[in-house]
């Protein structure tokens, strides 16, 4: 286990032991905290204090990254009109409307203007390889079927290396877009910078803003000082009205504090167990919200039913009866006479939630139960003011009511939500 005390020098550390020397992932259970006493740390945890200098050097890691190939991307693609994204793979291509491409790989850039310029829309894995012969590419990623592995070996056969991205373009292109046609005169702008200095000034439903949070560059070269600085405008207004306002005495009230004597040390530890299984989380509305159903459809489908085409049923799910059993007890313990959702949210740090409202109709609903709340996360909430969370503290909410929660602090802020019937 790795243990860091948040401060100033935590993106460096940070960067230095949650990956190696080239930007894989170590797997290393790294723990973020504001003060040492936040849980009870191991004798043989490492221990890094981000209010000490730390000295590191990422200048050799981050040329290979800015002159690094990614010929397919290692995810899913997404369609959207008129959007601003990196460069990586051929997700640009199938965008609809204007597309602005920023990206820190000067190689990147290079490859999509050269397409841009000199390719006729046919056998995409030729172009492939004489761009990388000719141009000596040494660092490149092909990623083939969305997945990430770098088959670099496939160059040393230049018929099957051809083959092989072809196949997997066309595989694309039927799955995402089987009428897509290569159109030169699309509006395509391309430049070698960091996507993430135009997001302040987009809307996040037009972004695609990829792994660069999760990603080593980020931490090592791009890291986000202030939350704050990222927030839609209408979001910092409302912070703004709102950080002062406090209304206790309404017949409506924003929300109601309950005591579910919740276990928190036990559900703080069981949460750490399942991170690995925390999936993005209504990436339109916020950067850094992830989210884990412990009873729902699935483990994974932590939206609301309607978004989903089928419904598979509410249950516990496998993973929390397998990872979170004292939490699964306690929330059976509740009194609750059905439960829907129930899911483990966690605001990463330096991220943020967007101005928004989850109902039209004005009652007391779903229930949010702090894990933790660092002191640096803020929760905003119209009628009502600045929102005080504790860990252990709970509340009923009226979510007709806008809301936003910034998490200005490096640590993870973990609550539980909990949907359900009395």
């Amino acid at each position: 286990m790795i243990v860091i005390k948040d401060g100033p020098e935590f993106h460096k550390i940070y960067a230095d032991k949650a990956f190696d020397k080239w930007g894989a992932p170590t797997g290393e259970d790294i723990r973020i905290v504001e003060d040492w006493d936040d849980f009870a740390i191991p004798n043989d945890a490492e221990k890094y204090d981000a209010n000490v200098k730390y000295d590191v050097n990422f200048d050799e890691y981050c040329k290979m990254i800015e002159n690094t190939l990614w010929i397919f991307n290692n995810e899913m693609i997404k369609l959207k009109t008129d959007v601003h994204m990196t460069g990586g793979g051929v997700h640009w291509m199938f965008q609809k409307g204007n597309v602005n491409i920023f990206d820190i790989s000067k190689v990147q850039v290079a490859f999509i203007k050269s397409l841009l310029q000199d390719w006729n829309g046919e056998n995409y894995g030729e172009f492939v390889y004489n761009f990388i012969t000719k141009n000596k590419i040494i660092h490149f990623h092909v990623n083939l079927n969305e997945t990430q592995n770098s088959n670099k070996e496939l160059i040393s056969n230049k018929n099957e290396f051809i083959e092989k991205i072809n196949a997997n373009f066309e595989m694309l292109k039927n799955k995402y877009n089987p009428e897509w046609k290569w159109n030169t005169e699309k509006n395509v702008q391309v430049h070698n910078g960091n996507l993430i200095t135009q997001l302040p000034n987009v809307y996040l439903g037009k972004s695609l803003i990829s792994n660069i949070f999760d990603f080593k560059y980020y931490f090592a070269k791009c890291y986000i000082s202030d939350a704050y600085s990222m927030l839609a405008p209408s979001t910092r207004t409302f912070i703004q009205q709102n950080t002062h306002t406090k209304i206790k005495d309404t017949t409506t009230p924003a929300c109601k504090e309950v005591n579910l004597n919740v276990p928190v040390k036990e559900v703080f530890e069981e949460i750490q167990s399942i991170k690995k299984y925390l999936v993005s989380h209504r990436s339109d509305s916020g950067l850094g919200w992830r989210a884990f159903c412990i009873h729902g459809q699935s483990y994974k489908r932590t939206k609301e039913d309607s978004y989903y085409p089928d419904f598979l049923g509410h249950d516990w799910t496998p993973e929390a009866l397998e990872h979170m059993p004292a939490t699964v007890n306690w929330l059976k313990s509740l009194g609750y006479k059905s439960f829907a959702r129930v899911r483990v949210m966690c605001l990463l740090g330096k991220s943020f939630i967007n101005l928004h409202k989850d109902q039209n109709h004005s009652e007391l609903g779903a229930v949010n139960v702090a894990i933790n709340n660092p002191k640096d996360c803020k929760f905003y909430l119209q009628n009502h003011g600045v929102l005080e969370f504790n860990p252990g503290t709970a509340y009923e909410l009226n979510l007709v009511n806008y809301h936003t929660v910034v998490n200005n602090s490096n640590v993870p802020r973990y609550h539980i939500i909990i949907h359900g019937k009395k």
